[in-house]
């Protein structure tokens, strides 16, 4: 998916003024160093924002939520496949009646192909979340380990899905203006999220799930995680699929995987 026209200037514009300050800053450092350094303070804070934060679409679009008349939203898990969660929370899933998307990673998946047949025969879906999920230096990645950390992950799974999934997520959500290239030459889209309970640090079920009810809304994407917190709490990552499961149920929530049709990229929504 290319950007759309109305936005599809920001990334060239971005890259050009971050090249062209630090030789600002050169030229009239010693007349001004405060007129020199004031560029070059701006291009950091737009590369850094463009880089950091996960719903910045300045790279290029990312999808967080989904069009839809009815009261739905889309469960996303990302990190698995684990031996230690995944059955688990597959059994979860089914006793709400919940479809969700598994971002999995593939050398986790190349491991546990069970896993993906298990995921899919129950009619969930799994899509592509790196390799090795290098959430520390992914950010900072060139064209040729993003473009590898995304094909390796699409081999590791593709014998088990009818065709290429056409979803990515970024470890993190963290993404450099080389991400969006990669995606756009195969056919892929980054998506992202409006709702997460930050379960991959809070120790509590129960407060995971009251932050993702309260940012929920008609077709917001939720972010939720596998295989964390394993030694001092091994059943937190299901237990917060559970409580936000039950939660957004009391709602009238149902929980659907969307047509890609259904997907929008516009900030805010």
């Amino acid at each position: 998916m290319t950007m759309p026209a109305s936005r599809s200037w920001i990334r060239p514009a971005i890259l050009i003024f971050a090249a062209i300050a630090p030789i600002w800053t050169i030229f009239w450092f010693r007349t001004d160093w405060l007129v020199a350094l004031i560029p070059l303070f701006a291009s950091n804070l737009l590369l850094s924002y463009s880089t950091f934060v996960p719903s910045s679409q300045w790279w290029g679009p990312v999808v967080r939520s989904f069009e839809t008349p009815r009261r739905e939203v889309w469960i996303t898990i990302d990190d698995g496949p684990t031996p230690e969660h995944t059955r688990e929370m597959l059994e979860v899933l089914e006793r709400h009646g919940a479809k969700a998307t598994f971002f999995v990673v593939g050398s986790r998946a190349k491991n546990a192909l069970d896993l993906i047949e298990e995921i899919l025969r129950r009619g969930h879906a799994v899509a592509n979340h790196t390799f090795t999920h290098p959430s520390g230096s992914f950010w900072y990645a060139g064209p040729g380990r993003i473009s590898n950390e995304i094909d390796q992950c699409r081999e590791a799974i593709s014998g088990k899905i009818n065709g290429a999934n056409p979803f990515f997520r970024a470890p993190a959500g963290l993404k450099n203006p080389f991400v969006h290239p990669a995606l756009e030459r195969r056919a892929m889209r980054l998506i992202g999220w409006q709702a997460r309970g930050f379960d991959t640090w809070k120790r509590d079920p129960s407060a995971v799930a009251a932050t993702i009810k309260r940012k929920a809304r008609p077709g917001a994407i939720i972010l939720l995680h596998e295989g964390h917190h394993l030694e001092k709490s091994p059943d937190l990552n299901p237990r917060c699929l559970e409580l936000t499961l039950a939660a957004l149920s009391q709602d009238g929530y149902q929980f659907v995987i969307p047509l890609a049709q259904q997907l929008r990229t516009s900030v805010g929504k």
